[in-house]
């Protein structure tokens, strides 16, 4: 399988299950976060970069005006969430695009916000931000939320053991680094917010095995031979950690 189709079945994997990208955790924080953007910057069109879990996506359809549009990898997922919300007459304002984040296909300058929410590290992050930027009006929004490395994990242990836990996985930044990174691709640190959430360990590798079967199933073997970082860095309590959680807001910068 090709990169591309082995995300596409890692999305369906996740929207059933719903444990990476936008689990119910987390949802409450990012549509306050979201609508505090949208009552600020009053956004004509969003573009969300992923259906994620459905329900964010839901919850901008009820509580915004702007034309919104979501382009998902996964047609399969696209019609699921169809099916679950063809009741709901807010959704029926979505407009839907079966396309990938490597080639966005969305026009130059067509978006007043555009979100992206848990993708990020198993993207080819370089190549996606240059399609949002230029799917971006200049002064448009950009909110970028996920997992994050402790600020002092500079030895990237958490991502060691994603790396082993997840075939995908590519790297988490740390939050000094994202804005560094932003701000060389164009888009200017507006404002963010760290969030920490209780996530196990265990049942992460749990549900990477069942998807991942073939894979290497010893993660946690790492995490006790770094027990001392995690326990620092993560508040590791067996297998329960702290995990950061970094929800960005960048302005798309016009040139000079």
């Amino acid at each position: 399988m090709s990169r591309l189709a082995d995300i596409v079945s890692f999305i369906e994997y996740d929207y059933r299950k719903n444990a990476v990208i936008e689990p119910e955790k987390r949802q409450s924080k990012l549509l306050e976060n979201l609508f505090g953007v949208i009552k600020s910057y009053k956004p004509g069109v969003i573009v969300k970069a992923g259906l994620g879990s459905g329900e964010v996506l839901s919850g901008l359809a009820n509580n915004s005006d702007a034309y919104i549009v979501v382009v998902e990898p996964s047609l399969n997922v696209i019609r699921e969430f169809q099916s679950q919300h063809k009741d709901e007459a807010a959704c029926e304002k979505i407009h839907y695009i079966n396309g990938e984040f490597n080639s966005f296909p969305i026009d130059y300058y067509a978006a007043d916000l555009l979100i992206c929410i848990d993708y990020f590290d198993f993207l080819e992050s370089g190549k996606v931000v240059d399609e949002f930027r230029r799917a971006l009006q200049f002064d448009g929004i950009l909110f970028i939320a996920g997992v994050v490395l402790h600020d002092d994990d500079m030895a990237g242990v958490y991502d060691d053991f994603m790396k082993k836990a997840f075939p995908l996985h590519n790297d988490f930044y740390l939050r000094d680094d994202l804005k560094t990174f932003m701000d060389l691709n164009e888009f200017t640190f507006i404002k963010g917010t760290m969030e920490y959430y209780d996530t196990d360990l265990a049942a992460l590798v749990d549900f990477f095995i069942e998807k991942f079967a073939n894979r290497e199933t010893t993660p946690l073997l790492q995490v006790e031979e770094q027990k001392k970082e995690f326990t620092e860095l993560y508040k590791l309590n067996e297998t329960m950690i702290s995990e950061p959680y970094h929800i960005g807001i960048f302005m798309r910068r016009k040139p000079s």
